[in-house]
């Protein structure tokens, strides 16, 4: 039977695989490399995560970023980030552009960038 950290480490690999063979060509502003210091469900849907840095494409923007939970996609983004809050590994976050880049408190989350080191 396997133990919870190993558990966490074989959907780690699975989450780290996926995000490397995602459509990476949609290459749009990112945070600075940051760790995930909270997450936040609401019961609405809502989900938060609030990184240690506010850099995003190398100005200050906002720690708090949003998932679009009603979105394809975000069950395998908040899946990438609670697996990298669990193992404490740093992400790079991606918004997408258009206009303002940077909508402050909430910015949305398009993918999520986990590197392995």
């Amino acid at each position: 039977m396997m133990n919870i950290k190993t558990k966490v480490k074989s959907l780690a690999i699975a989450a780290l695989g996926m995000t490397l063979f995602a459509g990476t060509a949609n290459a749009e502003p990112r945070t600075a490399v940051a760790k995930i210091v909270k997450m936040r469900p609401y019961s609405t849907g809502a989900y938060f995560v609030t990184l240690d840095s506010n850099l995003l494409g190398g100005a200050a923007c906002t720690t708090t970023y949003r998932v679009n939970s009603d979105g394809a996609g975000a069950k395998t983004v908040i899946a990438s980030l609670l697996t990298a809050y669990a193992l404490e590994q740093s992400v790079q976050l991606e918004v997408p552009s258009g206009g303002a880049d940077c909508e402050g408190f909430g910015t949305p989350i398009q993918s999520v960038f986990m590197s392995a080191s």
